[in-house]
């Protein structure tokens, strides 16, 4: 009888084990949780950005494409580089800076001030007229949410600019 005991004792399995398989299990689900939401995670920006892509959608004159390369924000300001193709089949690589105004120390969505593509030239866009019309319509952007998603465009692989560009053809 005392042979059996020991017997039965050894083979099976003692109770720290039993633990640590349970807690490699959980941290197992529990890595492979944190892996699906890191996969289907996607940034999102401000409404800065939503409210100064609107703009250059509604500035810019016939565009056959618009495709968001990449958004810098600054706080009171946000910088877009876009590129456009009109419809005789031209491709520009533009920037878009938008300013927003101050208030109470706080930046709200309006616009300040806009500027396309640097100082060399100047815009109908940048038209303070154009910029006070578009403030009016700004509540109806925010409300109608525009798409916030973070663009991105991978910059350190030179095979992504050729599948970028023959996208196009």
């Amino acid at each position: 009888m005392a042979v059996k005991n020991k017997f039965d004792q050894s083979a099976g399995t003692s109770p720290k084990k039993k633990k640590s398989r349970v807690w490699w299990w959980v941290g197992g689900t529990f890595g492979f949780l944190i892996l699906i939401m890191f996969l289907l995670y996607k940034p999102q920006a401000t409404i800065h950005y939503g409210v100064c892509k609107t703009y250059i959608e509604l500035n810019e004159p016939y565009p056959d494409q618009i495709r968001y390369l990449s958004m810098e924000d600054f706080g009171d300001s946000a910088r877009v580089y876009y590129r456009r193709t009109d419809p005789f089949g031209v491709v520009s690589v533009n920037s878009f800076e938008c300013v927003f105004k101050v208030e109470n120390d706080t930046v709200t969505p309006y616009l300040k001030s806009v500027d396309v593509n640097g100082k060399y030239r100047t815009y109908m866009a940048e038209s303070p007229e154009r910029i006070e019309k578009f403030n009016e319509s700004v509540p109806a952007v925010i409300a109608a949410g525009p798409d916030l998603s973070w663009p991105y465009f991978p910059l350190d692989d030179i095979k992504a600019y050729r599948e970028f560009h023959d996208e196009l053809q």
